[in-house]
């Protein structure tokens, strides 16, 4: 099942629900529907772009962290250009859609939400992913990497480095 949530008014999250799934093909068109149903402007498709998420798992130790360093620091790079065209489109009106189809990069959909709302309106992580959880459809769960790279970021806010 495609699953549609508008998070703000003309900004949408469109993701293939990890537990019924849709053939890429089907997604494809129902997001096509949608985009020209909502009058759409800008489409953001993150899947080639989230191919280096957790690629660190299947190294030792040594390799595993600094591995996981890079993953942070590509990560980090996405959600602040993702929070300033999202605040952008925002501010001006302009539909966006932003699509995670790959089961494997959903956590990273709502990732950019969390970071979203907790950078622009201070809201703690917990508490974005509590109300997050009322809109989300299907189980979303968030992995152990993107707990850690959540850990690391509210530490560097608490003191004061980000």
């Amino acid at each position: 099942m495609v699953v549609f949530i508008t998070i703000l008014p003309n900004i949408y999250w469109i993701y293939n629900n990890p537990t019924n799934p849709k053939s890429q093909n089907d997604y494809k068109i129902e997001m096509s529907k949608f985009i020209e149903q909502n009058t759409i402007k800008t489409i953001i498709e993150l899947d080639d772009k989230l191919t280096f998420w957790k690629k660190s798992n299947d190294y030792i130790n040594e390799i595993k962290l600094q591995m996981e360093k890079d993953e942070f620091s590509k990560l980090y790079t996405i959600l602040t250009k993702l929070n300033d065209i999202i605040k952008q489109n925002y501010i001006n009106n302009t539909p966006l859609i932003i699509s995670t189809y790959n089961t494997n990069y959903i956590e990273l959909g709502l990732a950019i939400w969390i970071y979203f709302f907790n950078k622009t309106a201070s809201i703690p992580f917990d508490t974005v992913i509590k109300l997050l959880s009322i809109k989300i459809i299907g189980n979303i769960k968030l992995s152990d990497t993107l707990k850690k790279f959540f850990a690391f970021l509210n530490l560097n806010n608490l003191s004061g480095k980000t």
